[in-house]
């Protein structure tokens, strides 16, 4: 068995959205990760949300209230957008409380230590007179992909439950183009683009479901050292022949002379045993080493 080696390299990054490339990976594994992280990303991570709100002189949702433009129904709906972010295990209370002609917006929610809210300019809704009053407590919970009101329903008078919308990803997309490694060219790379709510950064999302779907991979098996691996950690799916090394081709004819037909051959090697094939020199030998390096090979 070869170990996979692969990097996560960032291209863009714009405020919660980023776009980022995995390569180099086998031909066809490109969909089979791609697909399984796009999946893992948009339904699977944890995230906390508003999961009931309790307003004074409101009974239920159907209800109006004095001073305040939307309908219940209407000003309950605007915080399923609120994008909190909960460091404690929770539930957690925060509360608002707000007066006077004016827009409410998330950041009049006032937030106790451990609960902070990444959108503060969401609006929720708008008091229309100089003595409307608006009083309400929230419940925040942690939870996982999106649950309706309906599945956290309680039947104490007063509480009206949320739909909550808990994972942290707004938006999730993978395509898969070719890439190349030396002289290989039928090799995949992931274009990932991730976008958050800003609870956490796209890196931290990928990390978050790719440390997920691990969790589940590695229930299928007894992890344990495979004591006959001897290929370097960084070759991408196969044992690399130095023809495929991007080395010219009088110093892949040395190498394959000298008995070093494949990367396995060279694991190991130092200097010294490279100055002793014929026909390499000082600079040869640099290629060498520096194409060895990038495939995670370190020569002494």
């Amino acid at each position: 068995m070869l170990k996979p080696n692969f990097k996560l390299t960032t291209i863009k990054s714009d405020g919660n959205s980023a776009e980022i490339y995995i390569e180099p990976l086998e031909k066809g594994l490109g969909h089979t990760l791609g697909n399984s992280l796009r999946r893992v990303l948009l339904t699977n991570l944890e995230g906390a949300a508003a999961t009931s709100i309790a307003i004074d002189g409101v009974n239920h949702q159907f209800s109006t209230l004095s001073g305040l433009a939307e309908d219940i129904v209407q000003f309950v709906l605007g915080f399923k957008g609120v994008a909190f972010k909960l460091e404690t295990e929770g539930p957690e209370t925060v509360s608002i409380e707000v007066k006077g002609k004016k827009t409410i917006t998330a950041a009049d929610i006032v937030c106790p230590t451990g609960v902070s809210i990444a959108n503060p300019d969401h609006v929720l809704g708008t008091l229309t007179s100089d003595k409307a009053r608006l009083k309400a407590t929230l419940t925040i919970e942690r939870g996982v992909g999106y649950m309706p009101a309906e599945e956290h329903g309680t039947p104490e008078i007063g509480l009206i439950p949320l739909d909550s919308v808990f994972t942290p990803v707004v938006r999730a997309n993978y395509s898969v183009e070719a890439t190349r490694v030396g002289r290989r060219t039928d090799l995949d790379r992931i274009r990932l683009e991730v976008e958050t709510n800003g609870t956490i950064t796209p890196q931290e999302a990928v990390e978050k479901a790719s440390r997920l779907l691990a969790a589940y991979f590695t229930q299928a098996f007894e992890p344990k050292f495979d004591k006959d691996i001897t290929a370097p950690e960084v070759r991408v799916g196969v044992d690399l022949s130095v023809d495929e090394f991007d080395l010219p081709v009088r110093v892949v004819n040395a190498l394959k002379k000298g008995g070093y037909k494949k990367l396995s051959d060279l694991a190991g090697i130092n200097k010294g045993d490279l100055m002793k094939i014929k026909n390499l020199g000082e600079k040869s030998v640099g290629e060498i080493i520096n194409q060895l390096a990038t495939r995670g090979v370190e020569v002494k």
